[in-house]
């Protein structure tokens, strides 16, 4: 049967580029109202022009005859921890990059088990624009330190306990410095997605249990259009770096570590909790637990050091890595179930991006170097 060409591909991945209607128009040499066309259906695009559109957006032409699957998210919000300023245009090129992503774990799993979600479910007491206060965000990040059984001491390895309990992880250099990470549900499967522009472990580990706090607490409560209003989102903002804080460094066992306001004891806080020296300044400060002029001078201490841009040990504490993707497909290709070039045609992207969702080494998907076999031999040493 003749494959159809999916025009909301076209725009799914233009957008996934960053690119507007009229920056594509310019490069494939066609009008604004051509590629629009494209997109809607209305024309066809030939399939020199379809060449160019695959050139140009790097994604290969079977990308665009990839039926779609069914929408399981229209109305679930998509949390975006990024700057004030960052832009829509760069948002929904992060949306596209998500999507993208869902589908390489759909198709993954018609192959492979992978962990069943286990997110507790707590009673989120929304009161308005009001910020829940902190006793209550105490107890939600207990509760999940409680049903993943992490204890109340240092987590070694928050991007792992995510993913062992049925939460997808991507990383990826998104090129949109103004986004840090963001996460949305399909259906009932929650997915985290990671600048890997942002490259510091403690970022890595805040970002991810920022997400967590939506999650938990915003994600059947609110909509996109509630995510677009300022007041709403400040407080959402405000509750899931709270509930970061409070899991990543517990208020029993934290404050019991912090004896001294020197900044060189921080660096060794931050050893073992794996937190930022900002963060668990902050927390202190959230806490109580060391007096206003302690707070000001280690604050000034980051200023006069230039910590706040770069603090020590970013470079030491090796990064934590998602690797529930990695680990599917390597089993794939090892088990002969599927091959790398499979794998690319029947996602649709090239390997090299599938690797870089995914996790893989570089080359894991490169299917040029195919050992065909050998047709040349040397020819046996003549003695005269």
């Amino acid at each position: 049967m003749e494959k159809r060409l999916i025009p909301y591909r076209i725009r799914q991945a233009r957008v996934s580029r960053n690119m507007s209607i009229a920056e594509l128009a310019e490069l494939i040499e066609v009008s604004k109202q051509a590629v629009s066309q494209y997109e809607t259906g209305k024309t066809i695009p030939s399939m020199f022009v379809l060449n160019n559109i695959s050139r140009i957006l790097k994604y290969p032409n079977s990308f665009f005859y990839k039926p779609v699957l069914a929408t399981e998210n229209a109305n679930s919000i998509v949390f975006f921890r990024s700057n004030k300023t960052a832009r829509v245009k760069s948002k929904n090129a992060a949306k596209e990059k998500m999507e993208v992503f869902h589908e390489i774990t759909h198709y993954l799993e018609q192959y492979i088990n992978f962990p069943v979600l286990n997110l507790p479910k707590i009673c989120y007491d929304d009161n308005g624009i009001d910020p829940i206060d902190n006793d209550t965000i105490e107890g939600y990040a207990m509760t999940l330190r409680e049903a993943w059984n992490l204890g109340d001491g240092p987590i070694n390895n928050l991007t792992a306990e995510v993913q062992k309990n049925g939460i997808f992880v991507s990383k990826i250099r998104l090129r949109l410095q103004k986004i840090d990470a963001f996460s949305v549900w399909y259906g009932n499967k929650p997915y985290i997605f990671l600048n890997g522009d942002k490259n510091t472990n403690a970022r890595v580990r805040f970002d991810i249990a920022h997400e967590l706090g939506h999650m938990l607490m915003h994600a059947d409560f609110y909509t996109n259009e509630d995510f677009e209003s300022s007041a709403i989102s400040a407080k959402m903002e405000d509750e899931a770096n709270r509930f970061a804080a409070a899991l990543l460094l517990p208020k029993k066992t934290f404050e019991k570590d912090v004896f001294s306001s020197s900044i060189d004891h921080f660096i060794q806080l931050k050893n073992k909790w794996k937190s930022s020296i900002g963060s668990m300044i902050y927390r202190c400060d959230s806490l109580g637990t060391l007096s206003d002029n302690q707070i000001k001078y280690l604050k000034d201490q980051m200023t006069k050091r230039l910590y706040w841009k770069k603090e020590p040990l970013d470079n030491e504490i090796p990064v934590e890595k998602p690797f529930a993707h990695k680990q599917a497909i390597n089993l794939l290709l090892s088990e002969n179930i599927l091959t790398p070039f499979q794998i690319v045609e029947e996602i649709g992207c090239y390997g090299d991006e599938i690797e870089e969702y995914c996790f893989l080494d570089k080359g894991t998907l490169d299917f040029s170097a195919i050992n065909t076999g050998n047709v040349i031999s040397l020819k046996p040493k003549s003695f005269s």
